[in-house]
């Protein structure tokens, strides 16, 4: 089965004034900053940037900042407010599995709620450009869904009603979905993320997170993991 193109999807909820995640730095992107600076490096990457919050946090506070978005939306708005904010960053559009980035370029990468919006075959695309572009001892701090969320469950409910595809074991779409079930979610065990999903890096951190919601539907808990790894 095809994998549909997630630039449509996240072009349409940014347009729409999709404001995933508000507009903080996530704490732990606050904590590898701290540990970045200790080390005396300042070149990041936000992969997936969306409208900016961690980028902007980043470039606010001294560190030398690319961000990359394959929606034109985010992309704009991104540059809008930085601009806006008298900051500087470099921030352009581009398929999160081929980044347009050299080899030993960043001392960390961050990829929040971004790699796992594709099939397994599209995350080792992407982990591989992230392994290219981080220098020797670089940092990844990437996000995965677990298995043991409840968007999993309503997945697969969707997929008995015909509502759903699976274009892989483990990944869904939920194409009427307005939101971005939509797009490929790919739902994980910490296993298949230390065997499988992150080659050639090492994982230093591993840790699950969750939070609950309620819609229509119900009410729900959103489980993922967390992982910060090395570039051996």
């Amino acid at each position: 089965m095809v994998e549909p193109p997630a630039h449509q999807g996240w072009e349409q909820i940014w347009r729409r004034g999709g404001s995933y995640g508000g507009d903080t730095p996530e704490p732990q992107v606050v904590e590898l900053a701290s540990r970045l600076k200790a080390r005396g490096c300042s070149r990041v990457l936000d992969l997936g940037c969306g409208m900016g919050r961690n980028l902007l946090w980043l470039a606010a506070n001294g560190f030398t900042v690319w961000g990359c978005d394959v929606s034109p939306t985010a992309v704009a708005a991104c540059r809008r407010a930085l601009a806006g904010s008298g900051l500087s960053a470099g921030v352009l559009r581009a398929e999160m599995t081929a980044l347009p980035f050299g080899e030993n370029v960043f001392d960390a990468t961050i990829a929040w709620d971004v790699i796992f919006h594709s099939t397994v075959k599209g995350i080792l695309r992407t982990v591989g450009g992230v392994r290219h572009s981080l220098r020797d001892d670089g940092l990844f701090l990437v996000t995965f869904n677990s298995t043991e969320s409840t968007n999993r469950q309503n997945a697969r409910d969707a997929l008995a009603l015909g509502e759903a595809e699976e274009l892989e074991p483990e990944t869904y779409v939920v194409p009427g979905d307005e939101l971005d079930k939509a797009l490929p979610h790919h739902y994980t065990t910490e296993q298949e993320i230390r065997a499988r999903l992150l080659p050639g890096l090492q994982i230093l951190s591993i840790q699950q997170y969750g939070h609950e919601y309620e819609d229509a539907r119900g009410r729900h808990r959103t489980v993922k993991w967390w992982v910060l790894a090395r570039k051996r």
